[in-house]
Formats: structure tokens, sequence, C-alpha cells
């Protein structure tokens, strides 16, 4: 009997020894992983990615190690070009681990990797966030590098958002950083960027300022390859101080660095060139620069090119080529946002089957895990039978939280659910904004139209017009608004001749006080009248005004 005793104690003591072996064996360093790392430190990234594709248990691994596997991968998809939603499952757990660890440099890069993902993803604010929190696991080290990423990739999400004095803050806080590393090409880019901001800014001085110290850094530096950069952004920083000589002085000398086979930049510079020819009024050299842009492949050139050429119609007198060419440009501005609505609605869709998926994994992961415990538990029941209830408890404890854990994703894919529509409405009032824009630049391109009458209205002339001016104004009414008149009279076949041109005066946005003035009767009168077409010849409600009446027409 003291013998099979002594032979179970044994077997018990050989097998808990074999558990707590391999226990430990799954907790300590893998060699593995630390050759991954160097192989990503040496830039192999294919050869680093074959090998942590090659551990064929993660789960097995350190806390640690498995925490820089998954950040290792992530990187490696940034690196490549291959960033999508499925990568924030692996940074979740390096960011977790890392964060709470207090492992600053790896918290770091976890934020970092994190922060262009959402980039790409369109998610700005998550994107902000997660370079914010990068930057302050950089406060207490000289990591210039890093800190000249972070802040520079901060002021790109800021001037994404409109945000443009962020754009300099954190411009500002990389040119430190630039210098402390003693970066002559870093140095440049940030001045460069400092100078863009402070333009969206409108801050022409200051934005002259440091395109010009970044000018000077270039030459004194010897970083060639950055004068691009410096010479588009003087050309446009004296577009806008209305210097285009200057302008195009600088833009000519952007386009003497760039290659031949670079046309699409090409191209758009010489929209550039052709919009400020026609500020000098020099419409030939328009014109010629416009013919070389305009059939570009880049949908945003050609835009740009049917944009700047409208104007120039217009200041030669060419009002109808003009609204033409402005007609193209809204049409194709409106396929530009389309584009960009799609691909933003693609990156929701791939976020949104990401979230199914990630609940999908987790309950199968669970449930594997869940079968591992049960066999520990099992083989621990052999060895001591005393552990029973505790095992029991156990499991019952960790089935609730898989309860909790799945509710808790349930909210998350319900919440996700939620800004998904928010986001939805947002693009779609996006879209009416685009309309009544388009309303309104429409409005604004008659009302140039009959600048003549609105000259003599401003500088209280007293205004007489003849058959043939009003003839003009109805003729010019129809061209921009598709017909407007003749809309209006097929709807409306009680409105008269004197109907229809106080109906082009409140199309062309006249105050009833100038409506007075051109037609010589007492502002009393004109509202009279205004109302009369409202109510009794177009059968309007009483809280409908004449110019919303108008405005579907």
């Amino acid at each position: 009997m003291l013998k099979k005793k002594n032979r179970y104690s044994l077997f018990s003591l050989s097998s808990f020894l074999l558990i707590a072996g391999l226990l430990l064996t799954a907790c300590g360093p893998d060699r593995r992983v630390a050759l991954a790392e160097q192989l990503m430190a040496d830039r192999q990234t294919d050869s680093a990615v074959a090998v942590m594709q090659g551990i064929g248990h993660p789960s097995l691994l350190s806390p640690r190690d498995y925490a820089l596997r998954a950040l290792l991968l992530a990187e490696a998809a940034h690196r490549n070009g291959q960033l999508t939603a499925a990568t924030d499952t692996l940074l979740l757990p390096a960011i977790k681990y890392f964060t709470r660890s207090g492992d600053s440099a790896y918290a770091e890069r976890a934020l970092y990797c994190k922060g262009h993902l959402e980039r790409r993803l369109y998610h700005s604010d998550a994107s902000i966030q997660a370079f914010m929190q990068a930057l302050s696991f950089l406060q207490d080290r000289n990591d210039y590098e890093q800190l000249y990423r972070v802040n520079t990739w901060l002021g790109v999400v800021c001037m994404g958002e409109g945000d443009y004095a962020a754009k300099v803050k954190y411009s500002k806080e990389a040119l430190k950083a630039a210098l402390g590393l003693g970066n002559v090409f870093y140095k440049n880019m940030a001045l460069c960027d400092i100078s863009t901001g402070y333009y969206f800014l409108n801050r022409q001085d200051s934005a002259l300022w440091y395109a010009q110290a970044a000018y000077d850094a270039a030459v004194a530096d010897s970083v060639p390859r950055q004068l691009l950069h410096v010479y588009n952004n003087l050309g446009s920083i004296y577009a806008e101080m209305n210097q285009p000589a200057l302008a195009l002085e600088y833009i000519d000398r952007s386009m003497a660095l760039r290659p031949a086979t670079d046309t699409i930049a090409l191209q758009s510079l010489y929209t550039t060139k052709s919009y400020l020819f026609g500020q000098m009024a020099r419409y030939d050299s328009a014109v010629y620069y416009y013919r070389l842009s305009v059939g570009s492949t880049s949908p945003s050139v050609r835009a740009d090119a049917y944009h700047y050429m409208s104007e120039i119609h217009h200041r030669m007198g060419n009002d109808r080529d003009a609204y033409a060419l402005l007609s193209r440009f809204v049409t194709l501005a409106d396929s530009l946002r389309e584009a960009r609505y799609t691909e933003e609605t693609i990156a929701l869709q791939e976020s949104f089957r990401h979230e199914q998926l990630s609940m999908e994994n987790l309950y199968w992961r669970t449930q594997a895990a869940s079968r591992k415990t049960n066999q520990l538990m099992m083989t621990v029941a052999l060895l001591l039978l005393l552990w029973v209830v505790t095992v029991v408890f156990l499991l019952y404890r960790r089935s609730r939280r898989r309860v909790a854990l799945q509710q808790k994703c349930i909210d998350q894919q319900a919440e996700a659910l939620e800004q998904e529509r928010e986001t939805a409405s947002f693009h779609q009032h996006r879209v009416v904004e685009m309309e009544q824009k388009e309303a309104r630049l429409k409005a604004a391109f008659f009302r140039r139209l009959s600048q003549r009458v609105l000259q003599g209205i401003a500088s209280g002339n007293n205004i007489i017009l003849s058959d043939d001016d009003w003839d003009d104004i109805v003729q010019n009414a129809d061209t921009v608004f598709d017909g407007f008149t003749r809309r209006l009279q097929q709807r409306y076949p009680a409105l008269n001749k004197d109907d229809l041109r106080y109906c082009c005066m409140v199309k062309m946005q006249l105050s009833q006080q100038e409506m007075a003035q051109v037609m010589h009767l007492e502002k009393d009168s004109v509202k009279k009248r205004l109302k009369r077409i409202r109510t009794e010849k177009m059968g309007a409600d009483g809280g409908v005004t004449l110019e919303e009446v108008l405005k579907e027409f």
C-alpha cells in the first residue's frame, strides 16, 4: 500500500514538473521574434514577415513576445503600404501591452502605426488621438527622428481637417526635431510645411518668410531636390499676393527641375501658368497653356484648367464660353467629390466587415481557449482530485466573463453602426451644401452678367432700362438657369412680361429698394407687386416667399 502511494506521488510530481516546464518555456523569450526584430531594423521586411509567419502557435509566446510580434507585423504592413482594417487586430494587443508595461519606445511605435492606420481609414479624429498619444511617450526621450515624423504627420492630418493653425504648430515642432537631429532634408521639409500652413491661414507675409528660409536652406545645405517644393510654394504665395510675374518666375524654375516624364505634375503647373497669364491679361499665353493642360489624364488637373479658363473667358468678355467651361468644372468637381465619397465609403465598409470578422474570431478563439483550459483542468483534476471544486468555480467564472465580453462586443458593434449612420448623414448634408453652393454660384454668375444694372444701382444713378436691356437680362437668366423664364411661364401662364422681369430681379438677388430704383416705383408698390405675383398668379401659400418659389427654377 505504501509502495503504491509512493508511485502515485512520484507520478503526480513528474506530471506537475512537466506542466510547469511547458508553462515556463511558453513564457520565456523567443529567438524567432528577436530575429524578426533585427531583420526589420535592417530593412529586410519580407524576411522578417516570413520568420514571424513561421511561428506556428503565437498564443504560446510570452505576453511580451506576442505583443512584439503583433507590432512588427503591423509595422511591416505599414512599410509595404498594406495597412487595412484587419491590421487593427494586430495593433490592439501591442498597444495594450506596451502602454501598460511602461516600455515607451515600443508603445510609441505601436501608436504611431495606429495613427497611420486610422488616417488610411479616414478616421481623422482617431488618427490625431493616436499621434498625440505617441507624442506623450516621446516627451522624456531625445528621439528626434520620431519626434520629427510624429509632428509632421500630425500636421498633415490637421491640414486635411482644415485646422491650419495646428498645421503650423506641429510643423514648427517638427522643425525643432530636425534641427536637433541635424538632418538638412527634414529641416527643409519642415520649413516648407510651415510656409504651407501660413499660406492657408492667409498670412502671406509669414508664408513668404518661411518659403524664402526654405530656399536659402536648400541652397546652403545643398539639398537640390527640395527646390521643387520651395519654388512651388513661392509661386503660390506670390500668386496669392497678386504678383503674377514673380509667381511665373518661380513656377518656371520648378518646371525646369522636373523630368519630362513627370507629365501630370507639369500639366498641373501649366494650369497655374494659364491662370497667372490670365491675371496679367496675356490671354493668348493663357489659352496656350490651357490647351497643354486640359488633355491631362488627371481629373483634378482638368478641373483646375476649366475653372481658370472660365475666369479668363469672363475677363475677355466671352461669357457664354465662360459659362460652358464653368459647367464642365462643376460636373468634374462633382465627379471628384463622388469618387472621394466612394473611397471613404469603401473604407467604412471595410471597417464594418472587419468588426464582424473580429466578433466571429473572438468567439472561436474563446471557444478554443475554453477547450484548452478544460483539457488542462482535466489533467490537473486527475493529478489533484482536491482541485475539482476550484476548477468548476474557475470554469463558471470564465463563462460569465465570456458572456460579458460577447455583450461588450455587441455593444461596440451597435456603436460602430450608429457612427456609420452618422457618417452617411454627414455626407448627405455635404451633398446638400454643394447643391446650395452651385445655386449660389449660378446666382452670382447671373449677377455678374447683369453688372451694368448693378453698377448703376450702387452709384445711385437714375436707371432707365430699354426693352433691349430687359431682353438681355431675360436672355442671361435663361442661359444661366436653363430656360428660366420659359419654364416659369409654362408653369404659371398668367405671368406677363413685367411679372417675368420682376422674377428675373428676384433671381438676381436685388432688394425691394433696388427693384424700386430700377422700376421707378415706391418700395411699397414693389412689395405689393411681388405679393400679387406670388399669391394671385402663382398660387403660393402665405408662408412661402417668392424667392423660395423661384428656387426650384
